[in-house]
């Protein structure tokens, strides 16, 4: 009988723990509900992330992608609305420039990448909804000219 009183005892403990412990548990969530506030989701940024560069252009080319195709016309046409705030046309502009500029870092070099971030930089703020300058653009666009020049562009 020994025996019977050990393993009743012993079921009794695990019980016990086990009860300890589903009320620690409703204790710890307590914490953790709203508290009467409105949560707001977390909504992921419409953003796009540019891809590790495959190193495939050289500075010259990168420059001759961005200056002589039509994505530098289409970032200077609204690094002036960046300051704006966003309507449902200048979310579809800023996305599509930063996956533009996104695509030419893909496959950039280290130099280029560094420049086209700082260009891009403006539009992905405007998309956070956080503060962007237009003079941030015409500076990127300029640092980078100056930096294809001096690589040897031509354009």
């Amino acid at each position: 009988m020994s025996t019977s009183k050990n393993w009743a005892t012993a079921a009794l403990v695990s019980c016990a723990l086990l009860l300890s412990g589903c009320a620690a548990l409703e204790s710890m969530a307590s914490d953790f509900a709203p508290s009467g506030e409105e949560v707001t989701p977390v909504v992921p940024s419409p953003v796009a992330k540019a891809p590790i560069s495959t190193g495939k252009y050289d500075l010259v080319e990168s420059c001759r992608v961005f200056f002589a195709g039509p994505i530098v016309g289409n970032v200077e046409q609204f690094a002036s609305s960046v300051q704006e705030p966003l309507t449902e046309d200048l979310t579809g502009e800023f996305s599509t420039i930063s996956r533009n500029l996104g695509d030419i870092i893909g496959e950039a070099d280290s130099v280029s990448i560094e420049h086209l971030e700082a260009v891009r930089a403006p539009f992905d703020q405007a998309l956070d909804g956080s503060i962007a300058r237009p003079k941030a653009v015409a500076t990127a666009i300029k640092n980078y000219k100056d930096a294809c020049k001096e690589g040897g562009f031509k354009g």
